[in-house]
C-alpha cells in the first residue's frame, strides 16, 4: 500500500460515521471497510442481516459505497443478497447462508487496489492529506 493509501484508509477508519467525512470518497471507504469487515467475519447474509435496518449504514448506502470504488460485483452481490434475505425463513437461513456467502469474493486488496485506483482519477473526493 502506498503511504497516501494507507493515510488515506487509516484517516477513514478513524472517522465515527460517515457523516463525519469531509468529502464523499472517505465517507464510501470507511462504509465499504465497515461492511467489509462484517462481511469478513460473519459472512455476507450475516452483514445483510445487521444493516437490515441500521441507521448509520443501511445497506442501500453500503451498495452505493462499494460502487463509488467501481467494486461491482461485490455491489452486486451485496444487492442481490439483500433481496434474498427478504424472502428467507429461519428453515432456509442456514442452507442459504453458505450459497450467498460464496457470492461475495472481495479481499482486502481488492479494496486497496479500488481505493489506489480511485485517489488516482479523482483525488478530490477525498480530504486533503
Amino acid at each position: 500500500m502506498s503511504s497516501l493509501t494507507d493515510v488515506v484508509w487509516n484517516r477513514a477508519l478513524d472517522l465515527e460515521s460517515p457523516v463525519a467525512a469531509q468529502r464523499p470518497g472517505d465517507a464510501a471507504l470507511l462504509t465499504v471497510l465497515t461492511f467489509h469487515g462484517l462481511v469478513m467475519n460473519g459472512g455476507l447474509l450475516n452483514a445483510v442481516e445487521l444493516h437490515a435496518n441500521d441507521p448509520v449504514y443501511p445497506a442501500d448506502a453500503v451498495v452505493e459505497a462499494y460502487r463509488f470504488f467501481g467494486l461491482e460485483s461485490a455491489a452486486g452481490a451485496i444487492d442481490n443478497a439483500v433481496l434474498e434475505e427478504r424472502d428467507l425463513d429461519d428453515d432456509g437461513r442456514e442452507e442459504a447462508a453458505d450459497r450467498i456467502d460464496e457470492t461475495y469474493a472481495l479481499e482486502d486488496e481488492d479494496i486497496e487496489h479500488a481505493l489506489e485506483v480511485t485517489l488516482t482519477n479523482d483525488p478530490d473526493a477525498f480530504a486533503p492529506v
